[in-house]
């Protein structure tokens, strides 16, 4: 995993002040193979434009999809997981 997020914080929009956060992939032992699930994003946030007194509202977060350009900003932490450069 280290070098998965090494490459993936600097593929990130604001490198390097870029601090990676998320809830790790699961993996199991198939075959002596290892096999790798998907992660899960933090919340997401959102207004609706319609609405004539906009609140932000919290969404769940969802699975990644695999073909994502650079990971996502968010206003949200993971509870134990951050990794960033430790200059």
């Amino acid at each position: 995993w280290d070098e998965k997020y090494r490459q993936e914080i600097e593929i990130t929009s604001n490198y390097p002040k870029s601090v990676l956060s998320s809830y790790p992939p699961g993996f199991s032992e198939q075959n002596h193979a290892i096999r790798e699930s998907s992660g899960a994003r933090l919340c997401s946030c959102d207004t609706l434009p319609q609405d004539p007194n906009p609140i932000v509202r919290i969404n769940t977060g969802i699975g990644y999809r695999g073909n994502e350009p650079r990971p996502t900003q968010i206003p949200y932490i993971a509870a134990g997981f951050f990794f960033a450069r430790a200059e």
